[in-house]
């Protein structure tokens, strides 16, 4: 009897491995029977997913590394984010200065910044972690790439008094060419790290190549002269003496120093020890002196601050009186009496400067000359040597004032002044001495007669004693620093001696001397 059933082929609905696609195949993805989801990954996906996601995790810390929040996770690096923070540089991410434009140049700064990380870690960091900042960073593109083609640029800083000073740079000679046969960078200016601020220009180092190495005081010299770096005021400036127009005496020729001489403080050379704050090697320690190898390892090759080494020159635009001497307090005698030569000559020049300042007489109100009260120095005057060449090389050579002196500044204006004071005041203490002389023996009479009683012979031996002081004062201290201050203190000496001897002073002289004409500040 035959069958009535009809056989079914059996359908094949599970597909072999080799029947996956191929695309399946490469992405590790496998069909899962019986199951919700309906695929899973074969060990060549999960390998894959590992491999993915390691290298996703990897990427995304590398991008975090590279961002300033990273670098502050280490607590040594919160100063310098937070100098960072607070500077021009706020929006501009580390690794554009840190790290040089370039892929190679990245990776190298990430393994370098990576052993950074190591050390402190492992706590073999040291407080003050160091970086490089290449010129290459700074003149990226984006950045300052045409800062070497921008020529000349002013820079206003504050002085002193908070009045703006506009200082004259420009940057391409300072890159391009050697300074004082050194190579410089952009960094040798621009600190990387000055307390509180970041990248910004540290004048102590403009200072330091400016001024180092040059004569400062009457001969001064600088790197360029003075109006390579600012100009003179422009408004006028109102002096105690009066108004004073630096225009007019820098068209003339005379020279800055007259009144800023004493702006630049400090040599600026290397003590010896201070190499020892970084090096204990001897082959290293011998190489002292050898200053074009040192700056090029120091300067050129890796940034070292000049402060690291250099005694810091100081430098200010404000005018002191003579010898840095301010116009309130002060004296020559700390400066004369310090080094060597205060050894043997001590409180040298005081009367000269006590004159000029018109100061230390008595019987009369301080009264300072007005050149003293233009802040004047005293090498503004004091301009021409007393003996040749060469017996200045034995003896030592002093320089003294004469009328081209006055002629420097005035022009003709005072023509023949200074040869006037001299002989008037050459009278004029010819007559104090005449007049002290006669005083001096009726005092003598005076201390024998036992009828004058001793209180009045008292008051007459003061008088006469300031009549002696003021005299001397004038005389050794140089009359003509302080016309008018000289004849004061002679109208007392006379007049004292009158008081002691009626008819002491000449005949001529009707009590008081004429003061003598008094020439305008500068």
């Amino acid at each position: 009897m035959p069958d009535d059933q009809t056989s079914q082929p059996v359908s094949q609905t599970t597909p072999s491995p080799t029947g996956r696609p191929l695309w399946w195949r490469l992405l590790g993805i496998k069909r899962r029977q019986g199951r919700f989801v309906r695929v899973k990954p074969s060990l060549w996906g999960w390998l894959l997913i590992l491999l993915l996601g390691g290298g996703v995790g990897f990427a995304g810390f590398v991008e975090y590394s590279m961002q300033p929040d990273f670098c502050r996770s280490c607590h040594i690096m919160e100063p310098y984010y937070q100098a960072w923070h607070q500077s021009t540089h706020k929006n501009v991410p580390c690794t554009d200065c840190h790290f040089e434009p370039g892929l190679e140049k990245t990776i190298e700064g990430k393994w370098q910044a990576s052993s950074q990380a190591v050390k402190f870690i492992t706590n073999t960091y040291q407080s003050k972690p160091h970086a490089e900042v290449r010129d290459a960073s700074c003149l990226r593109e984006g950045c300052h790439e045409h800062r070497l083609l921008e020529g000349s640029v002013n820079w206003t800083i504050k002085n002193e008094h908070g009045e703006d000073v506009t200082i004259h740079f420009d940057h391409k000679p300072h890159l391009t060419e050697l300074r004082r046969g050194k190579q410089l960078r952009c960094v040798s200016c621009h600190s990387q790290m000055v307390q509180g601020q970041h990248i910004v220009v540290t004048l102590d180092t403009c200072f330091l190549c400016h001024f180092k190495g040059f004569e400062h005081g009457r001969n001064d010299q600088t790197l360029g002269g003075c109006q390579s770096c600012h100009d003179a005021p422009a408004k006028t400036v109102r002096l105690s003496s009066g108004e004073f127009d630096h225009a007019k005496f820098i068209d003339r020729g005379v020279e800055c120093i007259n009144c800023h001489a004493d702006t630049i403080l400090g040599n600026g050379n290397v003590p010896r020890q201070v190499c020892w704050n970084c090096h204990n090697q001897p082959q290293h320690l011998a190489k002292y002196g050898e200053t074009t190898l040192i700056h090029k390892k120091h300067v050129s090759d890796k940034k070292v601050e000049c402060a690291s080494c250099h005694v810091q020159i100081e430098h200010r635009l404000e005018a002191a009186g003579p010898a840095g001497i301010k116009l309130l307090g002060g004296g020559a005698q700390g400066m004369a009496d310090t080094g060597a030569c205060g050894q043997c000559h001590s409180q040298t020049h005081n009367g000269a400067l006590d004159m000029y300042r018109g100061v230390g007489g008595r019987g009369v109100p301080d009264m300072p000359s007005p050149m003293y009260r233009a802040q004047v120095d005293c090498i503004a005057c004091h301009k021409w040597g007393e003996h040749p060449e060469q017996t200045a090389e034995v003896v030592g050579q002093t320089f003294v004032a004469n009328q081209a002196s006055c002629d420097h500044c005035h022009d003709a204006r005072y023509n023949d002044v200074l040869a006037g004071w001299r002989v008037a005041l050459s009278q004029q203490l010819a007559e104090a001495h005449q007049a002290i002389d006669h005083a001096q023996k009726v005092i003598d009479k005076l201390a024998n007669d036992p009828t004058v009683e001793s209180d009045k012979k008292l008051e007459l031996r003061k008088l006469f004693d300031d009549a002696q002081y003021n005299t001397r004062i004038v005389e050794l201290g140089h009359g003509v620093h302080n016309i008018t201050y000289a004849t004061a203190l002679l109208n007392v000496a006379l007049d004292n001696c009158n008081r002691i001897a009626p008819g002491s002073a000449p005949a001529n002289t009707p009590g008081y001397l004429n003061p003598l004409p008094q020439q305008d500040a500068p």
